[in-house]
């Protein structure tokens, strides 16, 4: 199977929009909502976890918002190769441009909920929720972003029509 794989190029693959859509990219992003929640209750009743999520579910909430924000935005008819190399996997710059192409039509955010976005995006723009980097950061308060994704994710469902089976709210 990898031989017969091996002749396409990982670029080619995730730029071709018969195999990348927004709809595939709402349903990846509600599950990935999903297991973050899944993960979040089952870990997050440990101590020391009372105002912020463990480190795997802010992962996957940054998941989970960066793939909302890509179909969102491939809806509205950016490429996949722009999605890929200008906004890559910053959700600042993926929020931005969303809402120059008016995801406030779609969604209206609090500013705590759009603080708690760019600073999750500090450490998931710069791999420090996959990589360890020692010293002093600062993590959202997983209640507003919880709250954030969960609004982000319905939405952008709703408007590239896709609904989501196991989504709880």
């Amino acid at each position: 199977m990898a031989e017969k794989l091996s002749h396409l190029k990982t670029d080619s693959i995730h730029d071709d929009l018969t195999r990348t859509t927004p709809i595939g990219l709402a349903r990846y992003s509600s599950e990935f909502l999903e297991a973050a929640l899944i993960a979040d209750e089952k870990m997050g009743r440990r101590g020391g976890y009372e105002i912020t999520a463990p480190v795997p579910v802010m992962f996957l909430v940054g998941q989970s918002i960066e793939l909302s924000l890509k179909a969102y935005l491939l809806h509205r008819g950016i490429s996949l190769e722009k999605l890929r190399t200008k906004f890559g996997h910053n959700l600042h710059k993926l929020l931005r441009k969303a809402k120059e192409l008016e995801l406030k039509k779609v969604v209206d955010f609090t500013e705590d909920e759009l603080g708690t976005i760019e600073a999750l995006n500090d450490l998931y723009a710069s791999k420090q929720l996959q990589y360890i980097v020692t010293g002093a950061k600062i993590f959202p308060v997983f209640g507003p972003l919880q709250t954030a994704t969960k609004k982000l994710v319905s939405a952008v469902c709703k408007e590239v029509g896709f609904t989501p089976k196991h989504l709880r709210e």
